[in-house]
């Protein structure tokens, strides 16, 4: 669907909720306070594992992937602009990361040289991440972990009494040619039961200028998100369904976190887009027999750059997914288990005319993957518990045609994990676990696969994880640390040939991971403050990554973070500082090659409720307050045939401001 449609299809959605905003209830909200542990890491979770609120999102005034996530431990974002943001979580970057919006898979990587994980943190209620291969319910080829995302509803939005309200909100970033983004949304009941949210996001962005005050270029961008959510609650009965389409514009070069250091690159008009259809139910009838949740989808995601002089196509692809999840917790005494089944069918159209003509090449390819699962909690006495998990995944990959007709590649295999938590003193609890997680062959890059061949002989990926885990909580003061380490057999890579074919896909040999996580913290009812530190140390066949291990991974400096959140007694305002200081870290692309530069960036934001209650909020934040030149660990940094930086530098200091306005 093209961006005028969406246009159009939120604009009716929106026009149908404003009558129902006349009759808003105008009362104050009885809930616009927001406690502080709302905005905190929950210290259940281990480091690197995280749970970010809406009350963390709306405070960092996030616009995109690198200010949602990239102060929080295990998590690095490379630079340049949106659509160049790639995401690692502890040194492997995301396209081993099982990711999900809504319930919905999101599994299509489109270009290697863009972001894979497209998302608009305006209307994000939450974001989990469980780093490393973990519980059999992370679902299928969860090989670095799993991220979930779950969406606002209109409930979410309405005030206590209130059937009906309007949101619009406008956000400015001043930096180099500035940035601008304007939100609406109309929700309200249709009935005591159901309740309506439609939404349209615009943004625009110009170059960014870095901590140098030099004009980065290309850096400006375009985006649009439009969303239309039916919720429902009956009783033992819930459920939601959705429809989200984003789309992402810009002109870059053909490689879009890359400068044009050779001096030969065209410039490309670029499109990414994403368009996700959701729906969950959920049952939780009386007794502990039965609490079921049911998940199905269909998500489409496509791509296109065209040469910006002539017109001509570099390259294009579009992924389809369809799938579901069902599964049911039961629980008797101190025994809880989740058990169910998921499906995902996917099929990809691409083409690439990026390379010497004789090897332009097309494809289409078609991938499922059937799984069963169970994942069970034993707490065994008030000091042992014992968690294990078993989870089967079947995966079919076929070439229709174009490169790769006619190969094949089938796999099916078991994954079975156990953790055990000893808790001998009710503060302090220990924690050691193992698990494993397989991804057959399935659809790969979207270039890639239109430019590298199956021959139909691959082995699917086997990764196992291992952790060991401490953490002690007690009158607000946390402490806790977790140790890994993490392998990934039979690591497939795309390899260049350059005889009959460009280069086939590979197994190209072992991942592996070894590093810590570790932090502490104090909380009170208004304040709070947390000191962190992680570092992963990623090889692959013993050889450390670097920025050229695209898809797989690269090497981060050991990362320190610093957090400080105050909410004064009137509960009108929040403040926060976020901080992190990246040490230097050998760079191992090339002999001779100058170590990653280390470098500490600290941003500050504040929220204010100016009538009391969530009706006006003004919202400020300054990232990199001390205007900082550096270049992101994620961002692919040094070039050793031309002895240069090739990736963007990061942003310096931006100023961001919001106002937002619900009736």
């Amino acid at each position: 669907m093209s961006a005028s449609s969406s246009r159009l299809l939120s604009g009716l959605a929106l026009l149908a909720c404003a009558p129902l905003a006349h009759a808003a209830d105008a009362a104050d909200s009885g809930d616009s306070a927001r406690t502080l542990d709302a905005i905190t890491v929950v210290a259940e979770r281990e480091p690197g594992n995280f749970d970010l609120d809406r009350g963390e999102i709306e405070l960092t005034q996030a616009s995109d992937l690198g200010e949602l996530l990239s102060n929080e431990s295990g998590v690095a974002v490379g630079g340049g602009s949106p659509v160049a943001q790639k995401v690692y979580v502890r040194g492997f970057e995301d396209t081993l990361l099982n990711v999900t919006i809504d319930g919905a898979q999101e599994p299509a990587e489109l270009y290697h040289h863009q972001t894979r994980v497209q998302i608009e943190p305006e209307f994000i209620k939450s974001i989990e991440l469980d780093a490393g291969a973990g519980a059999a319910t992370a679902g299928a080829g969860a090989l670095t972990g799993a991220m979930r995302v779950r969406t606002r509803d209109a409930f979410d939005l309405l005030r206590p009494g209130q059937d009906a309200g309007v949101l619009i909100k406008a956000q400015a970033g001043i930096n180099g040619e500035n940035s601008a983004k304007g939100v609406l949304a109309g929700y309200g009941r249709l009935s005591d039961r159901l309740g309506l949210l439609a939404t349209y996001v615009y943004q625009d962005g110009g170059d960014y200028d870095d901590g140098h005050g030099d004009r980065v270029k290309p850096t400006a961008y375009r985006h649009e998100r439009a969303q239309a959510k039916l919720s429902g609650l009956f009783d033992a009965h819930q459920f939601d369904v959705s429809a989200e389409q984003l789309e992402d514009t810009g002109t870059y070069y053909e490689r879009p976190h890359m400068t044009n250091f050779t001096g030969r690159y065209v410039l490309s008009d670029h499109r990414m887009r994403r368009a996700t259809y959701a729906y969950e139910h959920r049952f939780d009838p009386d007794g502990d027999a039965l609490n079921l949740r049911f998940n199905a989808y269909r998500t489409r995601s496509d791509y296109q750059n065209r040469r910006n002089t002539t017109g001509l196509l570099y390259g294009w692809g579009e992924q389809t997914s369809t799938g579901f999840d069902l599964r049911n917790t039961s629980a008797r005494d101190a025994l809880s288990l989740t058990y169910g089944v998921d499906y995902r069918s996917d099929r990809l159209h691409a083409l690439q005319q990026a390379t010497p003509r004789p090897f332009w090449g097309r494809t289409e390819q078609t991938a499922t993957v059937f799984g069963a699962y169970a994942q069970g909690d034993w707490q065994a006495s008030p000091q042992w518990k014992l968690s294990a998990g078993l989870r089967w995944d079947d995966y079919r990959h076929k070439g229709e045609s174009g490169i790769s007709a006619g190969a094949r590649n089938d796999q099916a295999r078991l994954s079975p994990n156990l953790s055990l938590t000893w808790t001998p003193v009710e503060s302090l609890s220990l924690r050691a676990a193992y698990s494993e997680a397989f991804r057959g062959v399935t659809i790969r890059e979207a270039f890639f696969s239109s430019l590298y061949t199956h021959r139909g002989d691959l082995d699917g990926e086997r990764a196992d994880n291992l952790e060991i885990g401490i953490a002690w909580e007690r009158d607000g003061f946390f402490a806790r640390a977790t140790a890994f380490r993490q392998h990934i057999d039979d690591y497939i890579s795309a390899v260049y040939d350059g005889a009959s074919a460009w280069g086939y896909w590979e197994n190209v040999g072992q991942a592996e991971v070894d590093g810590y996580e570790a932090e502490i913290g104090q909380r009170w009812e208004r304040m709070g403050w947390s000191l962190g530190v992680w570092n992963s140390d990623n090889k692959l066949d013993g050889r450390p990554l670097n920025d050229a291990d695209l898809g797989l991974g690269t090497r981060i400096g050991r990362t320190w973070t610093a957090r400080f959140d105050w909410q004064p007694a009137s509960a009108r305002a929040d403040y926060a500082i976020r901080a992190r200081l990246v040490e230097d870290e050998r760079n191992s692309i090339a002999a001779g090659a100058p170590d990653k530069p280390g470098y500490a960036v600290v941003d500050v934001m504040a929220n204010w409720n100016l009538l009391g209650d969530d009706r006006l909020k003004l919202g400020a934040a300054v990232n990199n307050l001390f205007d900082r030149f550096y270049y992101d660990h994620g961002t692919y940094g040094y070039q050793a045939g031309t002895r240069s930086y090739i990736g963007f530098p990061s942003p310096g200091r931006e100023l961001s401001l919001s106002l937002t306005y619900r009736f």
